[in-house]
């Protein structure tokens, strides 16, 4: 698709003048940034760029050193670009000056300091994460994204990709150069400090009934309405019991929330964990022990279903057991309850379980000072507006109070608890529906509380500033335009995703980018929160993508646009079957695979001229057949000398399709005179095969 300079700059992150500076370098004809470059000018602008790249290291490294390399690299403030740049941080001139020297020597160099997550080592490596996880595979080391590895194998991968690994000096410098800016928390521990309510996470394999247990222990129906027997958003739930409230987080199942899962440990003081009686420890079942163990927080075990024939309740603990979780009558510090969510069965024992651990943990929380928490789930209401679950963990959130979260801002303008009713204030541990935003954000954002909208500009601004200095790290250089550029060989499937909620959008987005390798990718253009727009289609026909729909539908104007422009929107209400159409549609992007099969075998014997072939072989078939409009190979002393095609196949003076194996036979080959008595030709055909992910 042909698109303008300026396009092409944007993508590329470069200033549309610098590109097309770079472009009449190259001898490209564009003389305005909004001349149309096409992909066959892009390729001119990749090999001269490769060229540039492969020129004599000393005129490089002069070339290097002057340009705008230098710039983005001292990161201070963005009002203006390259003179305050100079002179706001002098501090930052002697990295700037070893900079040119590791680029010469193609050492780039990153920070590892102990034990890191696979997602954070490809970020700070730049490379995808599936990249990063094919190249642990290859060093022996089997790891998701979301698994922590030791230093040593996460220094072993750094080098493998040609980094020069740095440790504490040089991590503590970056972190204190680059930190994403946070509220500043004052709360007096000592006076304010009350004893709060527990925080129970639910966690388990799908379908061993943890929503079902939520439903047992409120008594309602949250079952019925989901899709396909999962949740498909985090929600929390405020219970009264006899002796208190507990908070119950519904985490879900699948294992595209993986991250979700694990940010609700981290919200959470206990975390039950909801083991089918008949069908025991499953894969998420160990995914949801690892994350409890990771966040350090103490485990309940509810052994659920022990209503089934098939219910047994000894092999659970002794699978468990394998994982460090031992029963207390088998010796060990885990209660274990055996309930049903059915019959309820149980249900007062696990709550009695939840209360002894609280009082053992001896929950407390400040409730003094400004609140904050965090977001469990953000969505956008079509009459509303954007709405947030949040979970306060310290002070007192009130109405009217002036919100921040991530790079949104908002005055609160109700709170509403989990039995729907609107309230005033919300504290410690408890689980509120705000409305105020100004947008949707991210689910497991921190929200803080700001004195005034003073100060709550000033954080926001602060934040932007940052993820505009990331931004700027990646302006153009002659390495990050061949890069990008030679990324277009990856065959992508573009898609703009759309849903209900940010927590489903997020684990849309990391399981689609779990599902490339070297040669196909998904690209998500835009993902966002709502119904498909006007925008969202038009941005579709820009970009060639495909529009994706969770749990939303196009509005009146983008479904006119999709009608005539003959664009197909897809919709779906279970995760499962997303991601197992984008597998088939990627699957069909990737190249296919060309088997090959012999034949059969032809020895030539003599060597005759023909007016209308050349030269014709007179051969004798001795293994196999040989067929017209196959492919031959010529091999003489056993060494492939040829490859062609057949020109002719005779029989005395008659065509033939085909000889079979101990006839005699006239073969000529298309364009080769180069045939002696003794050579063999090999008839073959090639099949091909479809691949898939």
């Amino acid at each position: 698709m042909d698109i303008s300079v300026k396009k092409l700059s944007e993508i590329l992150k470069i200033d549309p003048e610098v590109l097309l500076s770079k472009m009449i370098d190259a001898g490209l004809s564009h003389k305005s940034v909004d001349d149309l470059v096409s992909t066959e000018d892009k390729q001119k602008l990749l090999s001269y760029i490769r060229s540039s790249k492969d020129a004599p290291a000393k005129p490089t490294a002069a070339v290097e050193v002057t340009p705008p390399v230098p710039s983005p690299q001292p990161q201070p403030k963005k009002d203006s670009k390259p003179s305050p740049k100079v002179t706001e941080k002098p501090k930052q001139k002697p990295k700037v000056e070893k900079e040119p020297e590791e680029d010469t020597k193609v050492k780039k160099t990153v920070n590892i300091n102990g034990s890191i997550r696979v997602n954070d080592l490809s970020r700070k490596l730049s490379r995808r994460g599936n990249e990063v996880v094919k190249k642990l595979m290859e060093l022996g080391e089997m790891a998701s994204l979301n698994d922590e590895i030791d230093q040593e194998t996460a220094v072993l991968v750094a080098e493998e990709f040609g980094f020069q690994v740095k440790f504490e000096e040089e991590q503590k410098l970056s972190e204190e150069q680059l930190s994403y800016p946070q509220v500043e928390l004052s709360f007096s521990d000592q006076e304010s400090q009350t004893k709060r309510h527990p925080v129970v996470t639910v966690m388990g394999h799908v379908d061993h009934g943890k929503t079902s247990l939520l439903d047992a222990i409120k008594s309602t129906n949250v079952v019925d309405g989901e899709s396909g027997g999962i949740t498909q958003h985090i929600a929390a739930y405020e219970v009264k019991t006899k002796t208190g409230k507990i908070t119950f987080i519904d985490t879900p199942g699948h294992e595209a929330f993986t991250a979700m899962r694990a940010r609700g440990a981290n919200t959470t003081d206990i975390v039950i964990l909801v083991v089918a009686a008949n069908d025991s420890v499953k894969p998420q079942t160990i995914e949801a022990i690892t994350h409890a163990k990771a966040a350090e927080v103490p485990i309940i075990v509810a052994i659920n279903k022990v209503d089934l024939d098939a219910a047994d309740i000894d092999k659970v603990k002794g699978d468990l057991a394998k994982y460090e979780l031992v029963p207390e009558d088998w010796g060990g510090k885990q209660q274990m309850i055996p309930v049903s969510a059915l019959t309820k069965k149980g249900i007062d024992d696990i709550l009695d379980a939840i209360e002894l651990e609280s009082e053992m943990l001896e929950l407390k929380a400040p409730t003094k000072g400004n609140a904050t928490g965090v977001v469990l789930e953000s969505q956008l209401d079509r009459f509303k507006g954007p709405l947030g679950t949040f979970l306060v963990q310290k002070g007192i959130l009130k109405v009217g109070d002036t919100v921040v979260a991530g790079e949104k801002k908002g005055r609160i303008k109700s709170l509403i608890n989990s039995l729907g009713e609107q309230v005033k204030e919300a504290g410690p541990s408890t689980p509120v529906e705000v409305l105020g935003l100004e947008d949707c954000v991210s689910a497991g954002e921190v929200f803080n509380i700001m004195s005034n909208e003073k100060d709550a500009r000033a954080i926001i601004d602060a934040r932007l500033s940052y993820l505009k200095d990331i931004n700027d790290k990646n302006v153009m250089t002659s390495q990050t335009a061949f890069d990008l550029l030679d990324q277009e060989k990856i065959n992508k499937l573009r898609i703009i995703v759309k849903s209900d909620v940010a927590g489903t959008s997020e684990a849309i987005n990391n399981s689609l980018l779990k599902i490339g390798n070297e040669e196909v990718d998904v690209d998500i253009v835009s993902s966002g929160v709502g119904g498909i727009t006007e925008s969202d289609v038009n941005l579709a026909i820009t970009t060639g993508a495909r529009i994706i729909g969770f749990n939303v539908r196009s509005d009146n104007k983008a479904k006119k646009i999709l009608e005539e422009k003959g664009i197909e929107a897809s919709y779906y209400s279970v995760i499962y079957d997303l991601i197992e159409d984008i597998k088939r549609l990627l699957s069909g992007l990737l190249n296919p695979i060309y088997s090959e099969k012999i034949l059969g075998t032809a020895e030539v014997k003599e060597v005759f001229k023909s007016p209308e072939f050349g030269l014709v072989a007179g051969c004798l078939v001795v293994e196999g057949l040989v067929r017209r409009e196959k492919h031959v190979r010529v091999l003489r002393d056993s060494v492939v000398i040829h490859e062609g095609e057949l020109d002719s196949l005779r029989r005395f003076k008659d065509d033939v399709k085909e000889v079979q194996n101990g006839t005699e036979c006239g073969i000529g080959i298309k364009n080769y005179l180069d045939i002696k008595p003794g050579d063999m030709i090999e008839n073959f055909e090639q099949k091909e095969e479809k691949r898939s992910l």
